[in-house]
């Protein structure tokens, strides 16, 4: 049966009290970047596999910070009056069915091939920061004069790499929304947030009734997320960050992938 299987990773046995600070921090720092622009999960998918948790579980685990993180970041928004719910709802629909699809695939994969999607991940989040998709999102300019007929499958296919491994799913996120959905980047982020947390509340059932959610390290990171959600959320409409927060990922994302190499 799925359920008992599922409850078997409610606790981790053997975490270190030094683990809390690096996943409470790693979280805040994920939450920050998810937020404020996207490769959250690029810091915190690497951690959770430093300290020990299967890369198969470590990626249902991390929706928990996503999940808090981007419920967090929408609370912010909502106050600031910033999410145009109608046309947010319209375009949920094709990336939560994409969700869905994707956590599912996800599942059937085993820890080799999970770690081996992490990497190209990670090296194709850190070739489109180098080739400056990231600069470009953040100009006002480069938006279309209307919404492109194309904005619904590409958001299907930017939910089902949501569900399926989430990491840098924000940068797509924003890409489809600038470059098809004629907004800038300070309308497409609240936009960006509803997304996140749709995806995440569709894609955990699924990994938790698989058994691929470890709760003990998961609501750990998930605390720290929220923490930086709701920082980046209060400046996220502030330009002078936006510049930082480019150079930051270059840094972030390089990083990991050195740690990624050196643990192979």
């Amino acid at each position: 049966m799925l359920l008992p299987e599922g409850l078997l990773n409610i606790w981790r046995q053997g975490m270190n009290a030094w683990e809390i600070p690096m996943l409470l921090i790693g979280g805040a720092f994920a939450g920050a970047l998810n937020t404020l622009a996207s490769s959250g999960s690029a810091i915190t998918l690497p951690l959770l596999i430093l300290l020990g948790v299967p890369p198969g579980i470590a990626n249902g685990t991390n929706r928990l910070g996503v999940l808090l993180g981007s419920f967090s970041a929408v609370i912010s928004f909502q106050k600031a009056k910033s999410i145009p719910w109608r046309k947010t709802l319209v375009l949920s629909a094709p990336l939560a069915t994409g969700a869905i699809l994707g956590a599912r695939a996800a599942t059937y994969l085993n820890d080799d091939r999970i770690q081996l999607v992490i990497n190209i991940a990670i090296f194709t989040a850190l070739a489109i920061l180098v080739i400056g998709s990231k600069r470009f999102i953040f100009l006002k300019e480069s938006r279309q004069d209307k919404e492109s007929r194309f904005i619904l499958p590409a958001l299907f296919l930017v939910g089902f790499w949501t569900g399926f491994i989430v990491l840098d799913s924000a940068t797509y996120m924003i890409l489809a929304l600038v470059m098809l959905g004629s907004m800038d980047v300070t309308e497409a982020n609240p936009i960006k947030a509803v997304f996140l947390l749709t995806a995440s509340i569709l894609s955990i059932p699924i990994f938790f009734l698989e058994g691929k959610i470890d709760w003990v390290p998961g609501i750990t990171l998930a605390a720290g997320g929220a923490l930086g959600s709701w920082w980046a959320a209060k400046v996220a409409l502030q330009p002078w960050i936006k510049k930082w927060i480019y150079f930051l990922l270059i840094a972030v994302v390089s990083i990991e992938l050195i740690v990624m190499i050196i643990g192979n």
